[in-house]
């Protein structure tokens, strides 16, 4: 760790059907967007806040997913 009392905060990343639609709910409960839906290659990714201040990373996987080796690295993309 870089300082006393300085812990990374844990970002868990949610699996949704839609980025867009899941961070326009999450706006409507009372949270915010942190960094607007954007395009990487096996869909969108998208990060918010709950309206209590914890940052979520919201993932869709509408254009394929990512292909590893057996020792976890990306090797490619499957469409």
């Amino acid at each position: 760790m870089s300082g006393e009392g300085s812990a990374a905060a844990a970002e868990p990343s949610w699996l949704v059907t839609s980025v867009g639609q899941a961070a326009a709910a999450v706006q409507a409960a009372g949270g915010r967007v942190v960094s607007a839906p954007f395009d990487i290659p096996v869909g969108r990714v998208a990060v918010v806040a709950d309206p209590f201040g914890n940052t979520l990373v919201l993932l869709d996987l509408s254009k394929g997913h990512y292909v590893t080796d057996n020792m976890g690295n990306v090797t490619a993309v499957a469409r």
